[in-house]
């Protein structure tokens, strides 16, 4: 059995985009008295806007609301810390020291790299210039290389 459709029928959606046309159109009853009333709204939002008594109450209230929040996460980082659980600031930190270390070490590996690479260039035996030198098979073998890791952990 399939779930039933959790979309609404094209038609309907339709039908009421045609009904708000109609109710906020400016030739019909409705419609202007939806226009009058955001005229209205409008010019009290302006006034309201240049109000220092009401710029002055809103900042106040807002304050109050920021004031209240700091209030509440400093209480529950005191509540976490006495229950010894670590707190979400100091989850993120961690996560950052983390972030910060990882790339050290990333750092670190690639200059590794480098360094044996240098060194393998250092070890190798210069060419013979005569080749007709006669060598046994088991010194003439190049050493065996080594498998270094990538920076993502497979071998090369």
């Amino acid at each position: 059995m399939t779930a039933p459709d959790s979309r609404p029928a094209s038609g309907l959606l339709a039908r009421a985009l045609k009904k708000v046309g109609e109710l906020t159109s400016p030739e019909t009853r409705s419609g202007k008295v939806f226009t009058q009333a955001e005229r209205g709204l409008t010019k009290v939002a302006a006034r309201l806007a240049e109000s220092p008594t009401f710029l002055r109450v809103s900042g106040g209230l807002m304050r109050r609301g920021f004031t209240l929040q700091i209030r509440r996460t400093s209480l529950m980082e005191k509540t976490l810390h006495s229950l010894r659980v670590p707190t979400s600031s100091e989850v993120d930190s961690l996560r950052d020291q983390l972030r910060r270390m990882g790339d050290q070490v990333e750092a670190l590996g690639s200059q590794l790299e480098h360094v044996v690479e240098l060194l393998e260039r250092q070890e190798q035996p210069p060419a013979a210039p005569d080749a007709t030198r006669s060598v046994s098979p088991t010194l003439a073998a190049s050493p065996v290389p080594v498998p270094r890791r990538r920076r993502n952990g497979s071998a090369r």
